[in-house]
């Protein structure tokens, strides 16, 4: 189900319509990606062949998600390159729409050289076959001579459908964008910041050196926090912190990024395979406590199962498995007709344990009905061994793990940590911002990459940067 559009949104949309060229300059956050994806599947339905191109890999591989079932062609602007020259004799090349997804070895620091720019050029003027429509996201991040190679990707340059979508922050690039595009630049209508709540949209607004006049929307309230360090030990205890108070915010901080303003990939950071315990420092329990005893009896004791019927393990142990299905199963025996009577309204396949800050487990399902579990559903979900498949490690660790790395860490919960340019043009519901080893040449380029920072958070921005003594 497509999200439906603001006004301003809708009113550019409709204006891209009459235009087959266009270059839409807006800030940060004001929905430029959704208007791409929103023309570029307009476009396709029509039955257009339509190219979408991008800069950064990681968002070259969400948009191709987003955009699953269509036959619209998606490639960070390297790949393009290097799928052009690899497949130089294929006439076919952009023929399948079936394409193969095609992996990147490479990061967002790699940029194609002259020489094969100009061997692109040569491969797509030999191709019988090309696109009826391309589309740019992120342009401020495109060279003037990458647009030359995305225009070749034309079947016909005059007619055909030229869209590119840039941030207009002019910090953001070393060449005045709004100058590169004069010839197919739209009128300025994405003013709102349609991402951020309001305390963020508020910075990410005053980050802006030429901010438009209308004052950033707000998206409800948001959580904005600072912390400063004058060590390393400190900043390592704010980062622990940092985490420990945003679990509060995404349970397993499922959507948090630690976003670091190192200029290098984030497999090479400083902060690469940390580890944070979690949550026993905060809650001063012991090391490895799960107390998973305490939460089987609070949904089991009205049954009569008793204390002493479970271990005392860290860890239910394959006898205290057997003792709660049994006991479960022997219940529900006993008691069929009156269990009968009552109302079951909770798949228990989607019951889940959850764990807080604080070390308290409860059980949680998906479609977030909070009205108390009956006894049809409990019985049900501890009648079956998967009673214990989502309970957490009796020690939580997350470990800082770049977007760059695919391996699985059997005994560490992932936090996705990622470098600036990594991710731009993607966003999450929280970010712990760290401003480490970094040099700005100016002040204006310090705020230039606060403003890449900041603007990707959707509720929670947390920011961890050096004292001013440093």
């Amino acid at each position: 189900m497509p999200h439906s559009l603001s006004e301003e949104q809708a009113q550019l949309l409709a204006y891209l319509r009459n235009h087959r060229h266009a270059a839409i300059s807006a800030p940060a956050a004001s929905g430029k990606t959704t208007l791409a994806v929103r023309k570029a599947t307009e476009l396709d339905h029509a039955g257009s062949e339509v190219l979408f191109l991008c800069r950064n890999l990681y968002l070259a591989e969400s948009l191709r998600q987003r955009l699953q079932g269509t036959g619209i062609q998606v490639f960070a602007f390297t790949e393009l390159i290097r799928w052009l020259l690899e497949n130089a004799q294929r006439p076919d090349i952009f023929l399948s729409r079936g394409r193969p997804q095609w992996v990147s070895t490479g990061t967002q620091y790699d940029v194609p050289s002259p020489s094969e720019l100009d061997q692109a050029m040569y491969v797509l003027a030999r191709l019988p076959k090309r696109f009826d429509a391309v589309l740019i996201d992120e342009g401020q991040d495109f060279e003037a001579n990458w647009l030359a190679v995305a225009k070749a990707c034309l079947s016909d340059e005059r007619d055909g459908r030229f869209y590119v979508f840039f941030d207009d922050n002019p910090s953001l690039s070393h060449v005045s964008l709004k100058q590169m595009y004069a010839g197919i630049l739209a009128p300025p209508v994405l003013t709102q910041n349609l991402r951020c709540a309001a305390p963020i949209a508020a910075l990410v607004h005053r980050l802006h050196p030429d901010p438009p006049q209308d004052k950033p929307s707000a998206r409800g309230e948001g959580l904005l926090r600072e912390w400063t360090y004058a060590t390393d030990a400190e900043l390592s205890d704010h980062l622990r912190s940092a985490l420990l108070d945003a679990e509060e915010f995404s349970p397993g901080l499922k959507d948090i990024t630690v976003l670091t303003a190192e200029t290098t990939p984030s497999r090479r950071s400083r902060f690469a395979g940390f580890v944070i315990d979690s949550p026993h420092l905060r809650a001063g329990q012991q090391a490895g406590g799960l107390h998973w005893q305490e939460a089987c009896l609070r949904y089991l004791q009205g049954f009569g199962l008793l204390e002493s019927d479970l271990s005392s393990s860290p860890t239910p142990t394959p006898a205290d498995v057997h003792r709660v299905v049994k006991f479960s199963a022997a219940y529900q025996a006993g008691h069929r007709q009156a269990l009968r009577r009552q109302t079951s309204h909770v798949d228990s396949s989607t019951l889940h344990w959850h764990m807080d800050s604080f070390g308290g487990l409860s059980l949680h399902w998906t479609g977030g009905d909070t009205r108390q579990l009956p006894a049809p559903d409990l019985l049900k979900f501890f009648g079956s061994p998967g009673w214990v498949k989502s309970l957490p490690h009796a020690q939580k660790r997350y470990r800082l793990t770049p977007v760059e790395d695919p391996s699985d860490h059997l005994y560490y919960i992932p936090v996705r940590l990622v470098d600036i340019p990594s991710f731009q043009g993607l966003e999450a519901g929280g970010v712990v911002f760290v401003l480490y080893n970094y040099f700005a040449s100016s002040h204006d380029q310090l705020l230039a990459t606060l403003y890449r920072a900041f603007s990707r958070a959707r509720r929670l921005l947390y920011i961890i940067s050096p004292s001013m003594d440093l």
